[in-house]
């Protein structure tokens, strides 16, 4: 009995080593568990001495999943490694390597391969489905967008990729700013090496319309919303815009400029001036010594330090010591709003807000 018992524990003893052995398998392994990711190809002769797919080995670098195709160039590789990989296709003695990026579980990629001359294959086409732990995304371009759109024909276009992005109901999309809503223009699903992505247009000069007086150099939020899928889910993805460059004038309507608009956090020691130049209607009948430069949430005012008129414009200089003291705790890389106006007893009554942002080094 004693003996019976030692094999039996002996023979358990091995079994729990053969498992513990088949799980530590290389993800790489094609006996590893399954992460359901699978390759699905074609090969195409085009061009080349090759007339038999059996000389055609198509495999996953760095591992053992290699396959051929069948008599009709299809094959089929399952369990890919997740991330990056690189699929291999050797045509006789001859490698080609097809680069395919972050593969992602029950992902289905599916790919046309063309044999060439000189056996070399490259990648014709390929489509991705069903990628698991992809969620929705947006990329909105161009990220800068102009205060001249007004008169522009182009367009801003809303690049959405991820999980069901060839599901959504193109009816449905529209784009979002602070101040207003469009409506799409046109849309279409569009290839590119490497996956697909669901690309929707709006017109340049409704798309600045949804900020309502935008400022240079300002960033604000932009939307896109829309359904997608089988019962009609909502989407709801956001990016970030930067606003560049000046409105145009017509000559009659008072403007500003302020330079420089990148303040340092060391002008606390600077002789130096912040420039603000008044060009337009009436503009020389500014009286200087009622212009103020105001700070965020008005939590600093200061007065000007010089001023020059001329038949075309008006400048007024501030002390750059004086103007980053307006900036409560003035930190690299932050944005802010100013405001340049002027006294309610000044022979003209304005208010504009300008943004400038902290450069330099923390304090």
């Amino acid at each position: 009995m004693k003996i019976k018992s030692f094999l039996l524990i002996t023979i358990i003893i091995i079994l729990v080593m053969v498992t513990n052995c088949s799980r530590s398998q290389s993800p790489f392994s094609p006996d590893a568990v399954s992460n359901k990711a699978i390759l699905n190809g074609t090969v195409v002769l085009s061009g080349t001495s090759t007339t038999s797919f059996g000389v055609i080995q198509v495999g996953v670098k760095g591992t053992s999943l290699y396959t051929n195709p069948d008599g009709n160039g299809n094959f089929r590789i399952d369990n890919l490694p997740l991330g990056d990989i690189v699929v291999e296709v050797s045509v006789k003695s001859d490698v080609s390597d097809i680069q395919i990026d972050n593969v992602k579980s029950s992902e289905e990629i599916r790919i046309t391969v063309e044999v060439r001359s000189n056996n070399r294959a490259v990648l014709a086409n390929m489509e991705r489905y069903g990628a698991s732990n992809e969620v929705l995304q947006v990329q909105i371009q161009p990220k800068k967008w102009n205060l001249n759109w007004g008169e522009s024909e182009d367009e801003v276009v809303a690049k959405i990729s991820g999980e069901g992005h060839d599901t959504i109901q193109t009816e449905s999309v529209e784009i979002f700013g602070p101040d207003g809503i469009i409506k799409i223009k046109n849309t279409n699903l569009v290839f590119e090496i490497g996956g697909t992505y669901f690309m929707a247009k709006f017109p340049q000069k409704d798309a600045i319309g949804l900020i309502d007086g935008p400022l240079t150099g300002m960033e604000y939020e932009i939307t896109v919303k829309g359904t997608y899928g089988e019962y009609n889910l909502t989407f709801e993805l956001m990016d970030t815009i930067e606003i560049v460059g000046k409105m145009p004038r017509d000559g009659e309507e008072l403007s500003i400029q302020v330079n420089p608009t990148k303040w340092n956090t060391n002008w606390e020691k600077s002789s130096g001036t912040v420039m603000v130049k008044f060009w337009g209607e009436r503009y020389d009948q500014i009286d200087p010594a009622t212009v103020r430069m105001v700070g965020p949430d008005a939590v600093g005012v200061i007065t000007p330090v010089a001023l020059n008129l001329t038949d075309d414009h008006l400048i007024v200089k501030f002390s750059m010591k004086e103007a980053i003291s307006i900036i409560p705790e003035p930190t690299p890389g932050d944005k802010h709003v100013i405001r340049i106006t002027n006294a309610p007893n000044g022979l003209v009554t304005f208010s504009f807000g300008y943004a400038i942002e902290i450069v330099g080094s923390k304090k």
